[in-house]
């Protein structure tokens, strides 16, 4: 046999005796078998439903039909502004805030709030003066503000929407799509700090001017059993507007539904929606990027540990009575492999079909391969044939070197006779 083919076998071998260590929740408890649910009909004029884990939809109603978003555009105003600001920021509010239509939370020229209380006063009681405020400061304008939005929005690939006040009232050209505000409200979703603000029912306001204890107004916090955000809204353009979140069972949906007649069918068809996403379907988040997947036994008993490069989350049908298995698909590779370097991926099955896999890469280097027996006699055959070539090359010029100084000697003396 020959030492690259030996060599390949045995890297076959090495790949054969891994040892692959399941990272813990990775085999997640099996799921009680659920009944089907047909997809729900809402009054809505616009709806989604998103998975907020895998980010996929599950449900979709004119999903890209352009409407007025009214309030829930603050959503977007509170993301923008926590990247760009700190929650203990003093803002003072100028004179254009106090003078916001609609509902507010009174605030009042050369009182400086700090962001945190404006986002409160923003989202929980939808403050228009709040929003301002907070649009002034760090966009320098309504205007300029709007552009920061308008940016955020094609970040997150909310493309089909526009953006020109931070509060929602209706002005022209201002409109969201369902499809693009669930995307909104799932990285909302994902900031921590904005999650802890949309779930708080209630806050107490220390104003300069209106002293109260707010009161969220996305009643679905009080009625629906694991919600936790997000915000509601109201014009005469937009009509109802909803966009809500709920938890259970490590599964977070988010139903949005625009052009609602009414606050309280814009509440049932969100529950709806929602019932139906927590009956039908069961997201699995199957690794975390970083996290070891499995582990490599190197002859010496040394570990190499497999690293996920990404998140790999996937959603199923809720009513498999099984959970998600996984195997590791090592590549060919050439020893030595330096660390972070691709070794394969990690494939996931559920009821034997794929549904999902993850690159996984080499936490720590892998060594050249160690000799085995049948390679160090080789060597030591092949540095023995090496010596006894090189012993029999110098004899062997020594004999020509010997016969030419003879030759020449022989032939030197002959002609002197002959002289």
């Amino acid at each position: 046999m020959s030492k690259h083919c030996l060599s390949r076998l045995l890297n076959r071998l090495f790949a054969a005796v891994i040892f692959i260590a399941i990272i813990p929740g990775m085999l997640l408890t099996p799921i009680k078998p659920a009944r089907a649910e047909p997809p729900p009909e809402v009054t809505a004029a616009s709806a989604v439903l998103l998975d907020l884990t895998t980010g996929e939809f599950l449900f979709l109603k004119n999903p890209d039909k352009k409407k007025a978003p009214a309030s829930i555009t603050k959503i977007l105003t509170a993301l923008v502004a926590l990247e760009r600001g700190h929650l203990e920021d003093r803002i003072t509010i100028s004179a254009n805030p106090p003078r916001a239509e609609g509902t507010r939370v009174y605030l009042v020229e050369g009182e400086t709030v700090t962001l945190n209380d404006l986002l409160y006063g923003m989202l929980l009681n939808s403050g228009n003066d709040a929003a301002l405020a907070i649009a002034e400061h760090y966009g320098g304008s309504k205007a300029g503000f709007a552009k920061l939005m308008n940016e955020k929005a094609k970040q997150l690939g909310a493309n089909n929407s526009n953006f020109v006040n931070p509060s929602g009232l209706s002005e022209p050209g201002h409109y969201i799509t369902a499809r693009d505000m669930a995307i909104i409200a799932r990285a909302a979703m994902q900031n921590k700090t904005l999650r802890e603000i949309v779930a708080t029912k209630t806050y107490p306001w220390y104003g300069q001017d209106w002293q109260t204890t707010l009161v969220n107004q996305n009643k679905l916090l009080w009625k629906y059993e694991g919600a936790n955000g997000i915000k509601n809204g109201y014009t005469s353009e937009a009509n109802f507007t909803l966009v809500v979140s709920a938890t259970r069972q490590n599964q977070t949906l988010i139903a949005v539904l625009l052009d609602e007649p009414s606050s309280e069918q814009a509440e049932a068809d969100a529950i709806k929606l929602l019932d139906y996403g927590f009956q039908t379907f069961q997201s699995y988040l199957l690794v975390k990027q970083g996290e070891i997947v499995a582990t490599i036994t190197l002859e010496n008993g040394k570990k190499v540990e497999l690293l996920a490069r990404n998140d790999l989350a996937v959603i199923t049908a809720a009513n498999k009575d099984t959970a998600p298995t996984g195997y590791l698909q090592l590549v060919d590779y050439k020893r030595p492999v330096q660390a972070n370097t691709s070794m394969g991926a990690m494939v996931f099955l559920l009821d034997g079909q794929e549904i999902g896999r993850v690159e996984v890469i080499n936490r720590q280097p892998i060594p050249s391969q160690p000799l085995s027996l049948g390679d160090w006699w080789l060597r030591i055959t092949l540095a023995l044939v090496a010596v006894y070539l090189l012993v029999f090359t110098i004899k062997k010029l020594r004999r020509r070197n010997r016969y030419v100084k003879s030759y020449k000697y022989s032939f030197g003396g002959g002609l002197n006779e002959r002289h």
